[in-house]
């Protein structure tokens, strides 16, 4: 009986999301305000859906790789509305351009890929930038760009890991195309870093 569920169960899940993501704009999808496709429930429609896929050893991680870019988005516009630092500032306008195009272009691939990615940050995602926001003035500005400076060292190493492994020429491309411009955001940050330890 669990047998004949599970599958049924994600279906619906797979109907409903896909029903409901139809209806939102992109800027809600891009935002990490979304309320429906998490990380765990994208990776458990993979592993149902993949089996044997080409691309399917590289899906986990290009749904980390969606996450991660939510958390971005969402953690650049809140940073940015609360900064009064005003080159925290404007690093974090270019940075919020640059990661709104990117999940699109991810957005595009994987749908054309039948990979599902999530469209909502779980909810411990949401308060981790919570604590950080909840800081102020300079202990917010370090808080949040210590986290700049973690999150794009960690999106480094997996983007490297999916173009590097993806046996997909299309993810390939996409995800060795972006590296650049991630290392670029990282070092940005680390300049504001260093500048607020003097």
């Amino acid at each position: 009986m669990k047998k004949i569920l599970l599958p049924f169960a994600i279906a619906c899940v797979a109907t409903v999301a896909c029903n409901n993501n139809a209806s939102r704009n992109a800027q809600d999808t891009l935002s990490g305000e979304d309320t429906g496709m998490t990380q765990d429930m994208a990776q458990d429609i993979n592993k149902e859906n993949m089996e044997g896929d080409s691309v399917r050893s590289a899906a986990d991680n290009i749904s980390k790789a969606a996450e991660d870019g939510l958390y971005e988005v969402k953690l650049l516009q809140d940073g940015q509305a609360k900064t009064t630092n005003a080159d925290i500032k404007k690093m974090s306008g270019h940075m919020l351009k640059a990661h709104e195009k990117l999940n699109k272009e991810l957005a595009d691939l994987t749908a054309k890929k039948g990979i599902t990615i999530p469209t909502a940050l779980e909810d411990n995602k949401v308060k981790d930038i919570q604590q950080i926001t909840d800081k102020s003035g300079t202990d917010f500005d370090k808080a949040y760009v210590d986290e700049l400076v973690d999150k794009h060292e960690k999106a480094i190493k997996l983007f490297e890991t999916v173009a590097n492994d993806a046996t997909d020429p299309d993810i390939k491309a996409l995800f060795t195309k972006a590296l650049p411009e991630l290392r670029e955001h990282l070092d940005m940050a680390k300049k504001e870093q260093d500048k607020l330890k003097k």
